[in-house]
């Protein structure tokens, strides 16, 4: 009689029980068998996890799968999570960030610490907690990018993964952007994030790291033809997605780029031209214009400064407590000076719309310095790593390195208009900073054989001793 293997029998009972749970709910079913097949690939190689987590947190928020993506990213990001600790569990085989930077480690301890510490004085105990495991979420997976991006070639995944990611997303939004209502106002993309303004912010962050990985696959046409498409449907849905934020962290990062491009600065002074060009002619021609001209007290957006400006002068060192800006603003709504749309307010609570201000009325100056700071180390590492890399002539790298820089500092202009501290788009780039740092070589590159080198000539005083 033949022995029937374990394995065998396990994947056997798993397909009739995927299969019994599709006839109940395929979406349910699906999410089932994705989350396997994580925990596969996870469980393997941490990198290719982390590649696939990317992709799925632009589907988090996808109204059409109801909430079983936002379960799936959940369960995806513990799995990685798990996978990373039995990683650095294992010695000898990663380089710790903790190792590799004591001091920027013990920055992220403290701003957690100070987070934390802020629920003393919060009026809502549990949105604080909420924030604290938010920010701690986040920490880690800054802390797992550093470990999985060991190797270039798992920097190169990791930055396709983005770039991937974002242009599904923008094809999603390009094909289901709405029309005008019947009140005229012009239809807004917001593809599979849903919020316009966070669609447009990634999608800036895409079309560098898509312009970046163009110019670096010299070797292989289709590729860097399928880069530049890709940078090209990212610029179509920050149109699409008329949203101010977005635009102006493009025209940013486009005109950044013509200053940090360094030798591909002909290029990128092309590409600047080519979407300007095409912005104005795009918003020149249909009802999107109209939009960008209006005011932002129409929006509300103003009155929500204002509430949290008044929650800055009255606590400037400790905020209201993390995660309580919502919870808080009814309280400084009847003070001296006018506030237009206050349902924003009391009605329909809504955040500071600035993620500067948003830390600094929840977490106070002592915890806007620190987070800035875990800002500035990254844009400084990726910046630092281009410098490297150039310097050794290694232009792939050179180029994956200014592109992370400028996707950071354009995610970190759009976040003047919208309160994404826990964006996880914008943690991964943040711990692609450190990574790229850590791979490029810190010597300096060795004179080729043959090469002149300088001879010090001693001075008549020295030739006398």
């Amino acid at each position: 009689m033949p022995v029937v293997r374990l394995e065998y029998l396990v994947v056997a009972v798993f397909a009739l029980a995927v299969g019994l749970l599709a006839g109940v709910d395929p979406v349910l079913a699906l999410v089932v068998t994705l989350a396997l097949g994580f925990v596969l690939v996870t469980m393997a190689d941490v990198t290719v996890g982390l590649c696939l987590f990317a992709l799925l947190t632009f589907v988090d928020q996808l109204p059409q799968l109801d909430d079983a993506s936002l379960w799936l990213t959940k369960f995806a990001g513990a799995l990685l999570a798990a996978s990373w600790f039995a990683s650095v569990a294992t010695a000898g085989r990663v380089k710790t960030f903790v190792s590799a930077h004591p001091s920027v480690a013990y920055l992220l301890a403290f701003f957690l610490t100070w987070t934390g510490l802020s629920l003393v004085w919060a009026d809502s105990v549990s949105d604080g907690i909420e924030a604290v495991v938010r920010y701690s979420l986040n920490v880690v997976l800054f802390l797992i990018v550093f470990t999985a991006v060991s190797e270039r070639r798992r920097a190169i995944w990791v930055v396709a993964a983005f770039v991937i990611a974002a242009t599904a997303s923008a094809t999603f939004g390009l094909v289901s952007a709405p029309s005008a209502d019947q009140g005229g106002e012009v239809g807004r993309a917001g593809g599979t994030l849903a919020e316009p303004n966070e669609f447009a912010a990634v999608l800036v962050a895409g079309v560098c790291l898509a312009g970046a990985s163009a110019a670096a696959a010299r070797r292989s046409p289709a590729l860097r033809l399928a880069a530049c498409a890709a940078a090209v449907l990212c610029v179509a849905g920050v149109f699409l997605s008329v949203s101010r934020a977005g635009l102006i962290a493009l025209a940013f990062v486009l005109l950044a780029g013509v200053w940090i491009a360094g030798r591909w600065r002909p290029a990128m002074l092309v590409l600047l031209l080519g979407v300007a060009l095409s912005g104005v002619g795009y918003f020149a021609s249909g009802g999107a214009g109209d939009r960008l001209t209006l005011a932002d007290q129409g929006s509300g957006r103003l009155d929500i400064w204002t509430i949290g400006w008044r929650m800055v002068e009255d606590r400037p060192v400790t905020g209201v407590g993390a995660g309580n800006f919502t919870t808080a603003a009814p309280r400084y709504l009847l003070e001296p000076g006018r506030i237009l749309r206050d349902e924003f307010i009391i009605v329909t609570p809504k955040v500071a719309h600035n993620i500067y201000l948003q830390v600094l009325a929840e977490l106070g100056a002592v915890g806007l310095i620190l987070f800035v700071s875990i800002l500035g180390f990254s844009v400084v590492s990726a910046y630092t790593a281009a410098g490297r890399f150039k310097r050794h002539d290694d232009r792939t790298m050179e180029l994956l390195s200014r592109g992370v820089l400028l996707a950071l500092l354009g995610l970190l202009v759009a976040d003047f208009y919208a309160s994404e501290q826990y964006s996880k788009q914008l943690w991964l780039l943040l711990g692609l900073g450190p990574a790229l740092l850590a791979l490029a070589p810190s010597s300096e590159p060795e004179a080729p054989p043959g090469a002149r080198t300088s001879v010090e000539v001693p001075t008549p005083l020295q030739s006398a001793h």
